[in-house]
């Protein structure tokens, strides 16, 4: 095969799909744009072990397939990875039919969480010449090592590819048991580190960096996405961890630290020697990161204040004890309100993650998550629709409980109803999912905390950013009373 470049030349891509696209509304306004921390893992590991690494972030700087190619066009990469979710499928999918029409001879690898779930799916396209399922930067390695010798890839666990016309599936690769043995991400291959930051009403100063300490989730919810990394929880060391945060604080001047894990909280003598560490390097800094509330308590949440932990994000997901049970959540509502109460006096900030549209969801089970949410003393809330993500258990069940629709995959962005729960409708979901926005926003005293965080230093940001939110979901509330009136 006649490749481009040195033959030691790899691209990985990050594929471009806009805030509209993946909130699927004007809502996009709200959201942040978060490191791909993949692709800048497998760059690092693949630098390690000696191959000239080149990323691009077509999302963060906005960039058509065009200009995607024309860079391509300047790297010459002798390698293409692109990584997708499934919300962002179809766009790495025209992003690699653009690149086979600029140089059919490149080999493109596509990896993340959509093919891991979906190799068959994914491989009818031949744009996409080999697939790499689950953790990748092994496999990733192996994969281009072999083709660099041209040899046959027979042998490369968690890799899908063709021989003969006929698509091969090698076993899936065992999870990398020490997470410490990967380098750090390769932060250096971003052009402009201001890029990245969660939404405004998430972080107190920039640079803000998305740093993860762990992976796979050892919890059994039934809607949760665990692909790529599993179900048994690896952990870095709080040495590594620490390490990581201190070289970001010297090299980038990193000012804040967003934590996002799926729970942060699992093991807490480890959070503890992480920020005893960082206290006995002189390192204090701002932190926010994602929680369960049974992974904490109010000794821990006191240390947690004290280190600098300023928001922590709940999920709850339905205020009704029996779909928690169907989910599998596997919390209970009065801790919910007790631990949020704890944040509370603690002046700890927190989020609430609420889903509408269950499986077993009714109106009924509707109004009680609704009632909840504003019975628990959150400052914010984020209120999706529910998703049941291919290689779920919601996904495997979905003909028990309703009806999913999976003729586009674009729709699938926790924003746009593709799985509908018998009984109800898509327009009555949108409206609840709107209703409980609205009835939690539009109280005197979050309003009034709204205005006093206008002082702070990313205020403005932060009063535009809730100026189009609240416009949109003003706009998007009256759109469906309409269609429901017809």
């Amino acid at each position: 095969m006649d490749y481009k470049g040195n033959n030691s030349t790899i691209l990985l891509i990050n594929p471009p799909i806009s805030k509209y696209e993946r909130y699927s509304s004007d809502i996009g306004a709200l959201g942040g744009a978060q490191i791909p921390l993949g692709i800048f893992y497998l760059a690092s590991y693949l630098r390690e072990h000696n191959f000239q690494v080149h990323c691009i972030d077509g999302e963060a700087r906005h960039l058509s397939n065009d200009q995607i190619v024309s860079e391509i066009a300047q790297i010459k990469p002798s390698y293409i990875g692109i990584t997708a979710t499934t919300v962002a499928f179809s766009r790495a999918l025209s992003l690699a039919d653009a690149i086979k029409k600029w140089n059919i001879s490149t080999p493109i690898i596509i990896g993340g969480p959509h093919i891991s779930s979906n190799i068959h799916d994914v491989m009818i396209h031949d744009c996409f010449d080999y697939g790499i399922f689950g953790e990748g930067e092994i496999t990733f390695f192996q994969l281009v090592s072999i083709l660099k010798k041209r040899g046959e890839p027979t042998t490369v666990d968690g890799l899908a590819y063709r021989k003969n016309g006929e698509l091969m599936v090698n076993p899936p690769r065992e999870y990398i048991k020490n997470l410490d043995d990967l380098p750090f991400p390769a932060y250096d291959l971003i052009p402009d580190i201001s890029l990245y930051h969660p939404d405004p009403s998430n972080y107190k100063f920039k640079p803000v960096i998305n740093i993860i300490t762990s992976r796979g989730c050892p919890n059994n919810c039934t809607f949760c996405d665990r692909n790529v990394f599993g179900r048994q929880l690896r952990q870095r060391s709080p040495e590594n961890v620490v390490k990581e945060i201190e070289y970001l604080v010297t090299t980038f001047d990193v000012k804040e630290i967003a934590f996002v894990d799926d729970t942060f909280t699992i093991g807490k003598d480890r959070l503890k020697s992480i920020f005893s560490l960082l206290e006995n390097k002189n390192i204090y800094i701002p932190w926010t990161c994602m929680s369960r509330i049974n992974t904490v308590d109010y000794d821990i949440l006191q240390m947690m204040k004290k280190s600098g932990c300023w928001r922590i994000k709940f999920g709850i997901e339905s205020g009704d004890e029996e779909i928690l049970k169907t989910i599998k959540k596997n919390i209970n509502l009065k801790d919910a309100k007790r631990i949020i109460t704890y944040c509370r006096k603690l002046k700890i900030r927190t989020t609430g993650f609420f889903i509408i549209g269950h499986p077993g969801e009714t109106k009924d089970t509707i109004q009680k998550t609704i009632r909840c949410a504003l019975n628990i003393p959150f400052d914010d809330i984020v209120v999706t629709i529910n998703t049941p993500i291919p290689g779920t258990v919601q996904y495997s069940e979905v003909n028990t409980y309703g009806v999913l629709d999976t003729s586009n995959w674009n729709k699938f962005n926790y924003w746009s109803p593709v799985f509908i729960p018998y009984g109800l409708d898509k327009a009555y979901l949108l409206k609840k999912q709107r209703d409980l926005y609205r009835k939690f926003y539009f109280r005197p005293h979050i309003i009034f905390r709204l205005l006093l965080d206008l002082i702070s230093p990313t205020g403005i940001t932060r009063l535009l950013s809730y100026f189009l939110g609240i416009r949109y979901l003003i706009t998007q509330i009256n759109s469906s009373l309409t269609k429901i009136e017809k």
